[in-house]
């Protein structure tokens, strides 16, 4: 993964874990040799910990089926957590600098032993060689309709261009 995103906006978090080889071995049904891959990312201009925190996750390979396999990577994520639910969205979004869609949405997330919930914003994508999902948390206070899936989409399309290059 890239030591920076969105022309320098997010830097990489230094301290983050080691992609879930797990996530490739549930993959295997749509992608043929996959291999996972996760970045976390700190808004570059704060120092402040845990401040909208950016993840990549994503597993590449051959993607026998793009469409499925970007379906089945959602439900492999979010089965991860206790309680999910998609609270804006799912939309196709194509960012006017793209002409590749990517699915949004904006999900309400309860961390496993709490009774925290918390809001973020996610659009994935998946092509020929793979299946990515990036996510935004939106803050503790934050409410689904501060969410704006079509910035957060054209931030997205800028990343997918930099993680294909890396």
């Amino acid at each position: 993964m890239p030591e920076a995103l969105a022309d320098g906006h997010y830097k990489r978090e230094q301290d983050a874990s080691d992609p879930d080889e797990g996530v490739a071995e549930l993959m295997k049904g749509q992608v043929q040799a996959p291999t996972s891959v996760f970045g976390a990312y700190l808004p570059a201009n704060t120092d402040e910990p845990g401040s909208h925190i950016l993840t990549v996750t994503g597993v590449y390979g051959t993607v026998l089926s793009p469409v499925t396999a970007r379906d089945e990577l959602l439900q492999v994520l979010d089965s991860r957590w206790e309680e999910h639910s998609t609270v804006v969205g799912p939309r196709l979004i194509t960012p006017t600098q793209s002409a590749e869609p990517l699915q949004c949405r904006v999900s309400e997330k309860t961390v496993t032993g709490s009774d925290s919930a918390y809001l973020e914003t996610s659009c994935a994508w998946a092509d020929a060689s793979s299946v990515v999902e990036v996510v935004q948390s939106m803050g503790l206070d934050a409410r689904p309709e501060e969410a704006d899936l079509d910035a957060f989409a054209s931030t997205v399309a800028a990343i997918r261009g930099e993680v294909r290059r890396s």
